[in-house]
């Protein structure tokens, strides 16, 4: 998950710790498990921090915690869309961006000029559409939510002309029987 935009994502994992204070007193290896985080910056292979979890790991990347809690493997961890996912990238470009810890195009799209530099020619473009894909996806899925909504609001309105048309007939009947069929008027006093 992004550390508040920045391009610092972390993933969890649990890995067995050899007890060595309780190995040499059984005389075999003794392990037991704990919690580590991987923290990496997209776009960059060299820099990367794996420790023991601490509490302010597990605050700083929330919902990346949350879902190793809930066993997603270390890459389901992120979230966004996956490069492979992505049609306009090809499988060799997939490849070398995933080589610098750049997973998803919401990644790809928050790159730093320091990150850029290391996917080499062509960074900005790259960049760029995924900005543009993302923008798209998104006004696209609000255009989809007007659709649905107008054509629910196109129902509705045709169910209630329906009930008017329904109460005018009614009320019209009610007439008739209310005066044998004479118009009601005032009557002078």
């Amino acid at each position: 998950m992004p550390d508040s935009n920045t391009g610092i994502y972390a993933s969890f994992s649990l890995e067995p710790v050899e007890q060595t204070f309780l190995t040499e007193k059984e005389g075999r290896p003794i392990f037991a498990d704990k919690e580590f985080v991987r923290i990496f910056i997209a776009g960059d292979k060299h820099t990367e921090v794996y420790r023991e979890v601490t509490e302010n790991d597990k605050q700083r990347f929330a919902d990346a915690y949350k879902r190793f809690k809930d066993g997603a493997a270390a890459r389901e961890q992120l979230t966004g869309t996956p490069l492979a996912q992505w049609p306009y990238l090809k499988p060799s470009q997939i490849k070398e961006l995933e080589a610098i810890n750049i997973y998803t195009v919401e990644q790809l799209a928050a790159l730093s000029d320091t990150a850029k530099q290391k996917v080499g020619m062509g960074a900005n473009e790259l960049t760029a559409a995924a900005r543009a894909y993302l923008a798209t996806a998104e006004s696209s899925s609000a255009a989809s939510a007007f659709a649905a909504e107008n054509e629910r609001l196109k129902g509705e309105v045709g169910r209630l002309q329906e009930q008017m048309k329904e109460m005018a007939l009614r009320f019209e009947a009610l007439e008739k029987d209310g005066d044998g069929g004479k118009s009601r008027g005032r009557q002078a006093a």
